[in-house]
């Protein structure tokens, strides 16, 4: 029995190991198979026999493969592939022969007469979600199957993948600031997939950092160059001495530069009046900022800031400049635990010249419906917080100017009772509502602006001609107030209709409407009053639709209609009054084909044609982009940017210098479209852009530009004007063209407590006016030649932030107060021209010659000579965040001009009576000194918010 046992025991033991042995030969023949499978080929057929081309891939693979000879008679192979696995080698060679394989279990290779009948497709659309609040993230990016096929999520977090083999993927999903998020998902031949992606927070942010979004750390870092972006975060925590953190974030990004003296925003190069400002795609005119301390904006309402400059697409609209496209920040407050309960969040914040207070609201809906709420006001206190410090600056910017006012002054002694510097008034308010609902692939929004504000003289009080004391003067005889409201609405719905197209329909109006009460004294018995008004709005519709081919292109097209009416006067400038109504619509319709060329390279090409009704007219703007991407290079990630196009413009602003003597609201703007006595303006773009980083610590940056200007319309102040009647354009306006071209280098340094960054930008614009300063080519009043910028923002401690920020500006031009050079324009060609003119409209001798004087002892027919000293600038601020339980609160000082220095706006004339009468040995000079109008001296502030 024990023998038995042991024979059949045995025999068992020998039948184990033969199957193990087998098994294993088996293992080790497949996964030498597997191994073989995942090597990459290269072979290069052309027209070589199908017998020959299969004999040399089995050679060089070594595959188990079997064919039918029978099959393959007669048939050639075309295949050109390099690093392909077998598989897709073998597909590339049996491509168009009629024939397909089949891999048995055993590893063998078996080619057979290929089905019948179309591939089997689906399609995949989703929505990509912010893990805490539930909203939809813009310009995630997705990758599916190992990364043979890409996009990035639109404006509202959606993506689709048309026309994908039945099966399974892998879909990754990321996005600045989240973690990865990797999903599988099941492809159904002949159906839709919808997935919704939420990404989870990665390393937090902190709110108070202030970091300019310029594609350094996307994994597509081309997309972003041409248009850097500023966050929310960003904007409210950068420098302020009161609401400065929105043009601090423009004035941060390269090529944008935020005027020191006036706040006007130029964009590489351009006049003030050349790019347009969109809020959630409504345009929203802006009026004078007076002073970069004062913002349009509630810095609490605006989620981001993007600028899009030299070179931008065609879907984007029509500015020879370029575009300021700002959001509101519609982001849900918290992370949403459970569906039909609200979620709300409240900030306020005190700072030296408003008070801000913003709520945002979330419902998630037991449907699955997502709504957000934003509203945010802001109201001004100077009157009772302004820092001294800046008070003054305003008072200084207050006084008389003794130049101008001789231009009026009809008397032999005009500068006797010069008023007091006076209590300029400066008011506002405005307030922000909007609107998201989610509901799956579909999304609405809505939003709204409404802003009022004035600004002007409370002193007005002194008759300037009067002999009497100062003491006894009747007050009243002076004022100079402006006040205008300005606004926008839009609403909007996009949706993803099938895994192919995308649509979106949208309604906007926009409306300014600016007062301007001037009261100067006449004659000595009499007043005269003037009101300088300008009213502008704009309506439209329009509608959009992405196509994705499902290969390699995605076409946008899309139409849109606007009508524009305007009606100004311009009273109280001087010499040159008028009177301008106007009504306009033009439709516009654009197509943009993005063509994805290989692994590394996008190109953009596309046209926009605009019919303008009021001149009959079609104009076509051809735009042409490429980007380039490449992850590993010598130098580490490198980025590249490429632009081109053809810009026009049917809205224009302009700026007409007031007669006021006063410096502080010094002209008055308006708006208008194009009317049939004027052709719209016109510009070439050329851009350049590349990106370099060699690590995660390290990123430069390098941009150029050079915009061609065609034909550019400016004020002509030799025109003969009145407000009688309503002037066509072409009487008060000209034709200028001119260039810029300039570039800007930027690196960047992360280390362990923060960044440190270095930019510098050169910029040079030149125009010419044929009516003007001899038709020479000159520099513009708004050239800041070279700029540097140095800055830290650090984190020492784990609730404290430090900012540190330096600039310096060197080669200014064009050194007095533009309304100088503006008044005397007209006819600076020919002084005796001018001087003449002066004498008809009424000018007292004596005025005349003091201006006379002052021409040729300043030179002031030749502004490019007027040079004014650099500004250097260093700036600190620091904040300190705790939370108290359920709120969190931050407290924060700003210092801007730390070192006090005296940087200089602009130069302007002031009365020195001891030159001016002469006294004692002194002798009469007759002439205005020249004085420095001062930019910031050192201001210190603190602000508080509290959040809960």
């Amino acid at each position: 029995m024990r023998a038995a046992l042991s024979k059949s025991t045995l025999t068992i033991v020998s039948a184990i190991l033969v199957v193990a042995v087998s098994l294993s030969a088996f293992v080790s023949d497949s996964a030498a198979q597997d191994r073989d499978s995942e090597l990459l080929y290269t072979m290069s057929l052309r027209g070589t026999s199908l017998r020959q081309a299969l004999q040399q891939f089995r050679e060089l693979t070594q595959l188990d493969i079997s064919w039918d000879p029978l099959l393959i008679a007669g048939k050639r192979a075309v295949c050109v592939a390099e690093n392909k696995p077998v598989e897709e080698m073998l597909s590339c060679i049996l491509n168009g022969t009629g024939l397909d394989f089949v891999r048995r279990s055993t590893g063998l290779y078996f080619l057979e007469i290929a089905t019948e009948g179309p591939p089997l497709y689906g399609n995949l659309r989703g929505i990509v979600l912010d893990g805490d609040t539930e909203q939809p993230l813009s310009y995630a990016h997705i990758t599916i199957s190992g990364g043979i096929r890409g996009q990035a999520s639109n404006i509202d977090g959606m993506f689709i993948f048309p026309r994908l083999l039945a099966g399974t993927y892998n879909l990754l999903v990321s996005h600045l600031g989240y973690r990865d998020h990797r999903t599988i998902v099941n492809i159904a031949a002949d159906e839709n997939e919808s997935i919704e992606v939420i990404l989870e927070s990665g390393r937090p942010i902190s709110f108070t950092t202030p970091i300019i979004i310029d594609g350094l750390l996307n994994n597509d870092s081309s997309t972003l160059l041409g248009a850097p972006r500023a966050t929310q975060e960003e904007i409210t925590g950068n420098l302020a001495a009161g609401n400065a953190p929105f043009f601090q974030s423009l004035d941060a990004m390269p090529g944008v530069r935020v005027n020191d003296t006036t706040a006007d925003i130029h964009i590489q190069g351009g006049e003030a009046g050349e790019h347009q400002f969109r809020l959630d795609g409504a345009p929203v005119f802006l009026p004078l900022n007076v002073a970069s301390f004062i913002g349009p904006f509630s810095p609490f309402a605006l989620g981001k800031i993007t600028v899009h400059k030299a070179g931008y697409g065609a879907k984007l609209g029509s500015q020879i400049s370029g575009i300021i496209a700002a959001e509101h920040d519609l982001r849900a407050p918290t992370r949403v635990v459970r569906s039909g309960r609200a979620n709300n969040q409240f900030t306020v914040q005190v700072d030296p010249i408003s008070t801000n207070v913003r709520h945002t609201g979330f419902w998630l809906n037991p449907s699955g419906k997502r709504v957000t709420t934003l509203s945010a006001l802001r109201v001004g206190t100077w009157s009772l917080l302004a820092p001294p410090a800046l008070s003054k600056l305003m008072d200084n910017w207050n006084t008389i100017d003794t130049f101008l006012l001789s231009a009026f002054a009809e008397n032999n002694t005009p500068f006797a009772n010069l008023p007091p510097t006076g209590d300029p008034s400066i008011q506002f308010v405005d307030v922000h509502n909007a609107l998201r609902i989610q509901m799956g692939l579909r999304t609405l929004t809505a939003s709204s602006y409404w802003g009022r504000s004035s600004l002007g003289n409370n002193l007005a009080n002194v008759d300037l001609l009067s002999d009497e004391p100062r003491s006894t003067l009747d007050l009243g005889q002076f004022k100079d107030i402006y006040t205008w409201q300005n606004g926008m609405a839009q609403i909007r719905l996009n949706n993803v209709r099938s895994a192919r197209i995308i649509t979106s329909f949208g309604a906007r109006g926009s409306y300014y409407r600016l007062s301007h009460d001037f009261d100067s004294p006449g004659e000595a018995t009499e007043q005269t009053t003037e009101d300088d008004g300008n009213r502008v709005f704009e309506l439209a519709v329009d509608a959009n639709l992405d196509y994705f081919s499902g290969g390699p292109h995605e076409i946008e097209a899309g139409a849109i209609l606007e009508i524009t009416g305007s009606r100004f006067t311009v009273a109280g400038t001087q010499q040159f009054p008028l009177f301008h109504k106007s009504h306009s619509w033009r439709l516009s319709t654009f197509v943009q084909d993005i063509l994805q060329v290989g692994q590394h390279a996008a190109i953009e090409g596309g046209t926009r044609f605009t019919w303008l009704a009021a001149r009959n007219t079609l104009y076509a703007e051809p735009r042409l982009s490429a980007r380039f991407d490449w992850k590993d290079t010598p130098v580490g990630g490198l980025s590249l940017y490429l632009g081109t196009g053809l810009y026009r413009q049917f809205v224009s602003q302009f700026d007409v210098s007031s007669r006021s003597p006063r410096t502080f609201v010094s002209s008055t703007r308006f708006w208008m479209g194009n009317d049939h006595s004027v052709t719209p303006p016109k510009a070439a773009h050329f851009a350049a852009e590349m990106l370099i980083v060699p690590s995660t610590s390290w990123s430069v940056s390098v941009e150029s530009f050079y915009k061609r200007q065609y034909h550019i319309l400016a004020i002509d102040y030799s025109a003969t004007s009145d407000t009688s009647r309503n002037m066509d354009q072409s009487e008060f306006l000209e034709s200028t063209t001119g260039y810029s071209y300039g570039f800007s280098t930027g690196i960047k340094r992360n280390i362990k407590s923060g960044s440190l960054s270095a930019r510098f930008d050169n910029t040079i614009t030149r125009r010419r006016s044929e009516a003007l300063y001899r038709n020479d080519l000159l520099s513009v009043p708004w050239s800041e030649p070279f700029r540097l910028e140095l800055s830290a923002d650090l984190v020492p401690l784990r609730r404290a932030v430090l900012l540190v920020r330096w600039k310096s500006t060197w080669g200014r031009s064009w050194g007095y107060r533009k309304a100088y050079y503006d008044f005397l324009s007209a006819n600076l060609n020919d002084v005796d021209a001018l001087l003449e003119e002066m004498r008809a409209n009424g000018v007292s001798s004596n005025a005349i010659r003091r201006i006379e004087r002052q021409i040729s002892e300043y030179d002031l027919t030749r502004p490019d000579t007027h040079n004014l000293n650099p500004i250097h600038q260093l700036d600190l601020s620091g904040a300190y965040s705790l939370s108290l339980g359920k709120y969190s609160v931050q407290l924060r000082m700003d210092i801007v001009n730390v070192l006090d220095r005296k940087n200089t706006a602009e130069w302007r004339f002031e009365l020195d009576e001891a030159a001016y009468y002469g006294s004692g040995s002194s002798t009469s000079t007759g002439l205005l000194d020249r004085s420095d109008r001062r930019l910031l001296p050192r201001v210190i502030s603190f602000a508080a918010r509290l959040t809960w």
